[in-house]
């Protein structure tokens, strides 16, 4: 044998193990890459069921008298805090919008309270959703920065390629007179 055969095999076994190598560690970290984007895309999920929850919960206080006992939920209700958590854990680039959500909740809530303590303090006062233009507002510019979040979240994992249907408030689900004189506004869906 050529001493060249000496040198061959054994760079040829070290040249296959460097591929092997390199192999594994590339198909690890395509492993590692597609259980981030799993867990990316579950969050994702769970933040947007949070702020449809959040948005149902919304439009339910509307009609629902204000009790002493209820100013904790009233400031930070379980799916706000559920959507700011998951925002702080998985999706940072949406902190300003969640300052503009809870900026746009504060304006809502106030404004709850103010119609609560008019209910109260007068026994009338208090107008169906559909025929309160402030509330309609309000909550409407409440639910276009909900929409952006969730276009944004459904982006940012990589679920944006079918069309988002909006949460569709259509400020008159819990009201059952509405639905049966047809009076409401039409829905936004």
């Amino acid at each position: 044998m050529f001493p060249i055969d000496d040198l061959l095999l054994p760079s040829l076994i070290g040249g296959l193990s460097l591929v092997a190598a390199a192999t594994a560690v590339y198909r690890w970290m395509r492993h590692l890459r597609r259980v981030r984007a799993q867990h990316l895309r579950a969050q994702g999920y769970r933040l947007i069921h949070a702020l449809r929850e959040y948005s149902a919960w919304i439009d339910f206080q509307r009609d629902q008298p204000f009790t002493a006992g209820s100013v904790e939920e009233l400031t930070s209700p379980e799916p706000l805090t559920q959507a700011r958590q998951i925002k702080r854990d998985c999706f940072p680039d949406l902190s300003q919008h969640m300052v503009r959500l809870l900026q746009a909740h504060s304006r809502v809530i106030e404004y709850l309270w103010q119609q609560n303590l008019l209910r109260l303090s007068q026994n009338s006062g208090w107008r169906p959703a559909y025929e309160d233009r402030q509330y309609q507002q309000l909550r409407g510019a409440q639910e276009d920065l909900i929409d952006e979040m969730i276009a944004l979240c459904r982006e940012l994992i990589g679920d944006a390629s079918e069309p988002w249907r909006r949460t569709g408030s259509d400020f008159a689900f819990s009201n059952s007179s509405v639905g049966a004189s047809g009076n409401g506004p039409p829905s936004r869906a």
